[in-house]
């Protein structure tokens, strides 16, 4: 694996979203997001090193529910680590991660016999949508011209892939290029550097009002997982309690986002984090709302359609079911707790 993906765009982003770089165990660089706390953390708190692979919509849950103090009521010290996904799966192989958000990473690393597991799925869909340069008016138009995604094996490449085959081309007539994270990518297409790129919200909708084309919506053609948590079989063997505190933090962080009385503040939240138009935030929002798992599952069928799909994008003959690829044993333990 290569160095850490640069995700700033430069030191007054760095200075505006409280990013530093701090070292990880084994020499990884890493970019840590320190959110400011508003509540009343104890020293006795047990840290969980957490990978986003960018501070966009689709993390909201992790990086608002620090903010709020959720973590912190179930004894959880979280650092939020920013990373490209194949870096993120091989710190999570290596203990240097205790979770990691990118489940699509997760389920090709799993399928080539890689001990990780998905522990919740926060997301049942991706939000990713492919946006074009404002002379591309169709998926068609894409043939001989460039396409960003994050990585190979990631949701956003595996679901660009959909995209293209269902709309009748040939996805090896695109020229794919892994910028490493989605704020890369869309900093790419808007300087015309690719045609178009998968993007997550507000990034999709950000370019959207500048005049770049939204061409096609992923989960419209394949029924991929979002964000979710990852994490190895042997931390989970090693130290079940914290990954259930982990798993309760985020799961009454949505709870709190999904009250409509919370609404405004969730927008006021995003605008401080993405300086873009209020309305621009509240259809983003909206968005990425629209497929947060109320529970932290997703039906066993729609996740045996995105190995499938998998399987067949990777060239894996073997077969899986999802109980090979999920442990969702402490979900449910959090679940009946925060519901007694």
């Amino acid at each position: 694996m290569g160095g850490l993906a640069e995700l700033t765009t430069g030191a007054d982003r760095e200075a505006r979203v409280g990013i530093r770089r701090l070292p990880l165990t084994g020499g990884l660089v890493a970019a840590l997001v320190c959110f400011p706390w508003i509540s009343w953390a104890a020293p006795s708190n047990a840290q969980a090193i957490i990978h986003i692979p960018t501070k966009s919509l689709t993390s909201m849950p992790l990086f608002f529910g620090k903010d709020k103090g959720f973590f912190t009521r179930e004894g959880v010290d979280a650092d939020l680590v920013l990373m490209s996904p194949p870096t993120a799966i091989a710190a999570l192989v290596a203990g240097e991660l205790d979770f990691s958000t990118t489940v699509g990473a997760g389920i090709s690393a799993t399928m080539r016999g890689l001990p990780i597991k998905r522990i919740l799925y926060i997301q049942q869909s991706v939000t990713f949508a492919l946006m074009a340069a404002p002379e591309i008016k169709s998926v068609r138009d894409l043939i001989g011209k460039s396409v960003g995604a994050v990585a190979l094996t990631d949701a956003t490449a595996i679901a660009a892939r959909e995209i293209i085959k269902g709309n009748g081309v040939d996805p090896a007539a695109v020229n794919f290029f892994y910028t490493q994270s989605t704020e890369s990518s869309r900093t790419a297409l808007m300087s015309k550097k690719l045609a178009a790129a998968m993007l997550p919200p507000p990034f999709a909708e950000e370019t959207q009002v500048r005049g770049f084309n939204r061409l096609a919506e992923a989960k419209d053609y394949a029924p991929l997982s979002g964000i979710g948590l990852l994490a190895s079989s042997d931390a989970l063997k090693k130290n079940p309690t914290k990954g259930l505190s982990v798993i309760r933090a985020v799961l009454q962080t949505m709870v709190y986002m999904r009250d409509p009385k919370n609404h405004r503040e969730l927008v006021d939240y995003v605008l401080k984090i993405h300086k873009i138009d209020s309305s621009v935030a509240a259809e983003a929002l909206a968005t990425v709302m629209a497929v947060y798992s109320k529970d932290g599952t997703k039906p066993r069928e729609a996740v045996q359609s995105e190995i499938d799909i998998y399987r067949e994008a990777l060239k894996i003959t073997k077969p899986f079911t999802p109980e090979e690829l999920e442990d969702m044993s402490h979900q449910k333990r959090a679940y009946e707790f925060l519901n007694r």
